[in-house]
């Protein structure tokens, strides 16, 4: 397998602000308008596809998937591959996710043929995330690390953190937390020598397990920790603040229980606040916090 060359415009990427992302994929649009900036531009395209996707623009996004498609060309083979996986996460996105598993795989195979790994792998863990059974999804995503520390790419090799990652949450599905625990604290190893930037994301799984097996104690601590770390970045933490709620809530007995009550509203009310937007689309959850913050019974 080869090493594929990097796209400036990934580093336009913000994937917590796609629309902001968008905006910049289209400045960046303005500026290639060459004959030779074709292949660019096509590729540049299905980034704006991706990020009118995340903001849910699924009509949006599909119409510039139709333009894209009539124009590429039989020698643009990476715009081709990210046409095939951003159709793909549309469809999966938008609630399709067996109609999506064919552009994965297409996608696979032209990265593959390629040598074009980082995207080989990307469509690889896809091909994973829609297989519905989790002990299938395992044997897939282990199979990508197998495949991501053979390339001499290092971007695929950055793929190891993610890939573990789903592994945890197809083992949390299985019911099997501890296997789900030491792949979330394999990931947090990976991510802190790829991306140190996903490391908290890490460490949240790490301590949401730790409170499913009743190791309150450690949970805490390290929510706690993690509290203070968004605390002093200005960041908001809002997973973090619903997490100490329940973890107050699942401590609130013997003589410090009241105490522990008083706590579990606090965090559920300041959750509310910072993910009223986030969790727009999830209003059972978001009235759970409400009605907990207010003293409530959990239902």
């Amino acid at each position: 397998m080869t090493a594929a060359s990097d796209t400036a415009f990934d580093a336009l990427w913000d994937y917590n602000d796609p629309a902001a992302s968008e905006a910049r994929f289209l400045d960046v649009r303005q500026t290639l308008g060459a004959p030779e900036d074709h292949a660019r531009l096509m590729e540049l395209d299905t980034q704006i596809v991706r990020a009118q996707g995340l903001q849910g623009r699924f009509a949006d996004a599909l119409a510039m998937l139709e333009m894209i498609e009539g124009g590429l060309r039989p020698d643009e083979a990476r715009a081709a591959i990210r046409y095939q996986l951003e159709f793909g996460r549309v469809l999966r996105s938008s609630g399709s996710p067996e109609a999506a598993r064919l552009f994965f795989e297409r996608a696979q195979a032209l990265a593959e043929a390629a040598g074009e790994d980082r995207f080989a792998v990307d469509a690889r863990h896809m091909v994973a995330l829609v297989e519905p059974d989790p002990g299938r999804r395992v044997s897939l995503m282990l199979d990508d690390l197998e495949f991501a520390a053979d390339s001499s790419d290092l971007d695929a090799c950055k793929w190891r953190g993610t890939l573990w990652n789903n592994i945890g949450m197809a083992f949390h599905e299985m019911g099997d937390l501890d296997n789900a625990l030491e792949a979330f604290e394999t990931a947090a190893g990976c991510w802190e020598e790829d991306d140190p930037n996903l490391v908290l994301a890490a460490q949240w799984m790490v301590a949401w397990t730790l409170r499913l097996q009743g190791r309150l104690a450690d949970a805490l601590a390290t929510q706690e920790v993690l509290e203070r770390t968004h605390q002093a970045a200005g960041t908001p933490g809002g997973y973090v603040q619903e997490e100490l709620g329940e973890l107050h809530l699942a401590l609130a007995t013997g003589p410090d229980a009241e105490d522990h009550r008083r706590l579990a509203r606090g965090h559920f009310a300041r959750a509310h606040g910072l993910l009223l937007e986030e969790l727009a689309g999830d209003p059972h959850r978001l009235a759970r916090m409400k009605r907990l913050a207010e003293g409530g019974e959990d239902a």
